[in-house]
């Protein structure tokens, strides 16, 4: 009978310590994105420092010297004006509008590296992850997202900004350029259901499921104490293991799905900045299990030992009656 328990224990254990450990780090990126990407306060807190980033500021200046540029349209109302004639032979058309988007290019890149911009950035996050948690939490039916299933990060402030700025300059025929928008590909229209699904498990067992893992990987260890270091080990690979697939195959796939439309370089900062904080806490949960459970290893042995020793006993003891 003492020896049937044994079994048990072992069994129930070897159970339990694998559903908690399944379960740790989809726990860890639950919690996560409960304070990261459900919630709006902490999306715009993570994303905020990217409006000073030279990068992300160089790729939104080009955009938006862009739109205006089309817009203007220089080149083509400088020859209408002045036809084949003797003034545009003097001074050709194409080096006007080139002098001219060079002070837009100016103009726009110095309001983009302003403190102005990098505040207009955070509220623009903020009014963007706003539409998209009430979408997603089925409380609104605002267009946050498009038929393409596109979150639209309306840059229209900034744009706005740049062209008072440039119309104080002298430079007419702006007031048309009103809205300038990054269309962000996240969800498909026919898997939205799905998403909220899921965004509504995330707001309900995200903020303490991480203790349900912890529980299950303690009781694995009462259940069976030689198992300590099997629970730290094994905890260390799995955290381990889903840091650098958030790193590498996650990033690759959400660079080619979710972020399509954006600059490769730029999708690619996005991303790392958005789950930054998520591969830090997985990585040290698995340093810190690692060495705990390398640590361990001769308490583990020890036990191991008394375990067995005890099962002889036992079997003994019943051989003896």
């Amino acid at each position: 009978m003492p020896e049937t328990i044994f079994r048990w224990r072992s069994v129930a254990a070897s159970v339990v310590l694998i559903i908690g450990l399944v379960l740790a780090p989809i726990s860890i990126a639950g919690l996560w994105a409960t304070k990261y990407v459900t919630n709006t306060d902490g999306f715009t807190q993570t994303l905020a420092p990217l409006g000073k980033n030279p990068q992300l500021q160089e790729n939104v200046s080009g955009q938006i010297s862009q739109a205006i540029s089309n817009q203007l349209q220089l080149e083509e109302r400088i020859d209408s004006l002045t036809g084949d004639g003797f003034i545009l032979k003097l001074v050709p058309s194409g080096q006007i509008a080139e002098k001219v988007d060079g002070i837009v290019g100016g103009a726009v890149h110095n309001l983009v590296q302003s403190n102005q911009f990098a505040s207009l950035w955070e509220s623009t996050l903020r009014a963007s992850h706003a539409k998209a948690v009430a979408i997603l939490s089925g409380n609104s039916a605002s267009v946050a997202l498009d038929d393409a299933g596109a979150l639209t990060f309306q840059l229209s402030d900034v744009l706005g900004e740049v062209v008072s700025s440039l119309t104080n300059l002298g430079i007419p025929g702006l007031g048309a350029v009103t809205n300038l928008e990054w269309d962000v590909q996240i969800i498909q229209s026919d898997a939205l259901p799905a998403v909220q699904r899921a965004y509504t498990l995330i707001e309900t067992y995200g903020p303490w499921l991480v203790y349900v893992s912890a529980g299950l990987l303690i009781a694995a260890v009462i259940l069976n104490p030689r198992y300590v270091t099997r629970a730290l080990i094994g905890l260390g690979l799995v955290t381990g293991v889903s840091a650098l697939a958030i790193a590498t195959l996650i990033a690759d796939y959400t660079g080619e799905h979710l972020f399509s439309n954006l600059d490769p370089a730029v999708a690619d900062l996005i991303y790392h900045q958005a789950t930054g904080s998520l591969t830090g806490a997985l990585t040290t949960v698995a340093v810190v299990a690692g060495i705990l459970g390398a640590a361990s290893w001769p308490i583990s042995t020890i036990l191991r030992r008394r375990q067995g020793t005890q099962r002889e006993q036992v079997s003994r003891t019943l051989a003896g009656q």
